[in-house]
């Protein structure tokens, strides 16, 4: 009987331990008003990105598109006549798509899916660190840091794929654990299968699935089977030698895909810091020390990180071997990632998303080295531990909330946030869902397209400082004029196709354009 109370005492504390941490994940959620954002539309920095994703999940519920043709509203391929382009491996915006076919096209859905693929990546990622450091406190930590980090939780929230891919892979490393407990083949499979999911949203983040690879070669090389730690067999690999194939494949077809439409939205190259130009490295750095290094981590996180890093360095031979290797590999992956995306990083800061997983590496490997001192259960060192943690949540949701005022949120609330309120107002005025549209200014590729939910053309691969421009878009059926910014009403190509104004909302004015010929 005292057998059966003790076990059923760990259970509980196991749970008590889960549920502990889903409260921790949703008083986050809440401390960086993820509820007001839950519900609010697409804004603030990188719409374009944001809205590229909305666009081709709005098309899928739509749309009997198959998973393998995604579209967007504007139709810049094949000459202005095709909208469809791949990019990132589209099941996110398939199966959101589906469940706004069925309830709605409500954004709150997608963020949800985003939110559950996110909780459950740190979630398992808490789960292995429970099971190495035996300490709930600094299990919470080493997980949750993620999602102090601006850029995560903001970009998280609002319809990138970055952190999902990331929480993805997390997820595939929780079955390589599961593996390393049990010795299961097929958590192998499913491994491969969130590896597959993971890195074939975002490429970059192959990083820890390129470190388990190199381990799993210099395990067979240099270490005996009795010093191993996975111990694979050619069996253990075929899963991964799949997913491999599986990821490269997608990546062909996107590649095939887009050269059959002429379109595209992602670029699956690098931008290196050897084909830049001293004035550009220059400028980097400067939009590094503004912008990137804020939306990273709080500064005083990366500065002590930094740190721990050389004192792990110092200190590597009191490591475990595949710590050695990991403190190592991962921070040399981190650079390697900096200097072959160098050129993107004055203003894709939501580039660095999927390298965030050396904080976790960095910061796990400090707290196993700790697990052996006597003061690591200490309650002061556990509260100091806490309250830095605390810091780091108040530097994000201070950022956060500068997402939603001034610049960064100028161009949506002056302009866009009107058009999100259009599509109804367009039906009534005449201006169907199948009929094609001009929309100014826009320099997305499908803002303003999506929030009108209508086909058609932005500034986006046209020229529309040109007059020619529009006429040539007419002859492709263009059949209204969006404007959001009335000041383009004074520019001289824009004047010959204002003549018939049909409506206006609020900051937006809608123009007929049918009828309208180039002069012979």
């Amino acid at each position: 009987m005292q057998s059966i109370n003790f076990f059923k005492k760990k259970v509980d504390n196991k749970w008590t331990k889960r549920i502990l941490f889903l409260i921790a994940f949703v008083t986050l959620f809440f401390v960086y008003n993820g509820d007001e954002i839950f519900f609010s539309r697409p804004q603030s920095v990188h719409i374009w990105r944001q809205t590229n994703g909305l666009s081709i999940t709005k098309l899928y519920s739509q749309q009997d598109n198959s998973l393998w043709q995604p579209e967007m509203h504007n139709l810049y391929g094949n000459n202005g006549s095709s909208g469809k382009a791949a990019g990132e491996f589209p099941v996110i915006y398939y199966f959101v798509g589906k469940l706004w076919h069925i309830f709605g096209s409500h954004e709150w859905i997608f963020r949800l899916v985003q939110l559950i693929i996110i909780f459950s990546g740190l979630f398992l990622l808490f789960e292995i660190l429970q099971y190495f450091f035996e300490n709930v406190i600094y299990s919470f930590w080493a997980s949750l840091i993620l999602f102090t980090s601006p850029m995560n939780v903001f970009y998280g929230l609002n319809f990138l794929p970055d952190l999902p891919s990331l929480s993805l892979v997390l997820v595939a490393w929780f079955f390589i654990f599961k593996y390393y407990c049990n010795r299961k083949t097929y958590f192998l499979w499913i491994s491969a299968l969130f590896f597959f999911l993971g890195i074939s949203i975002k490429i970059t983040s192959a990083l820890s699935f390129i470190a388990l690879a190199g381990w799993i070669f210099f395990e067979w090389i240099f270490l005996t089977r009795e010093k191993r730690v996975f111990n694979f067999k050619i069996k253990h690999v075929i899963p991964f030698f799949i997913m491999a194939l599986a990821v490269t494949t997608w990546y062909l077809y996107t590649d095939y895909y887009n050269a059959l439409y002429k379109g595209g939205y992602s670029y699956h190259g690098i931008f290196p810091i050897w084909d830049m130009s001293k004035e550009r490295i220059l400028k980097i750095f400067d939009s590094l020390k503004h912008l990137l290094f804020r939306e990273f981590f709080w500064s005083y996180l990366q500065f002590i990180s930094f740190g721990l890093w050389v004192f792990l360095m110092i200190n590597i031979r009191k490591l475990p071997l595949i710590l050695r290797y990991s403190v190592i590999v991962f921070p040399l992956g981190f650079l390697g990632y900096l200097i072959l995306w160098f050129d993107v990083l004055d203003v894709h800061d939501y580039y660095f998303i999927t390298s965030t997983i050396v904080m976790v590496v960095v910061w796990g490997i400090f707290f196993y080295w700790l697990k052996g001192k006597r003061y690591f259960q200490h309650p002061l060192i556990q509260l100091v531990f806490v309250g830095f943690f605390v810091a780091n949540v108040i530097h994000c949701q201070n950022r956060i909330n500068d997402h939603y005022k001034g610049w960064m949120n100028d161009w949506f609330k002056n302009n866009l946030e009107a058009v999100g309120e259009l599509e109804p107002y367009l039906e009534k005025i005449g201006v169907q869902k199948d009929d094609k549209v001009i929309s100014i200014p826009d320099y997305t590729m499908n803002a303003t397209l999506y929030f009108m939910n209508r086909k058609g053309y932005t500034e986006y691969a046209s020229d529309f400082s040109k007059t020619e421009e529009f006429y040539r878009r007419i002859e492709q059926g263009a059949k209204f004029l969006i404007v959001n910014d009335s000041t383009v009403l004074k520019n001289e190509s824009v004047k010959p196709f204002v003549g018939k104004q049909i409506g206006q909302y609020k900051n937006v004015f809608v123009y007929d354009l049918q009828g309208i010929k180039k002069e012979e």
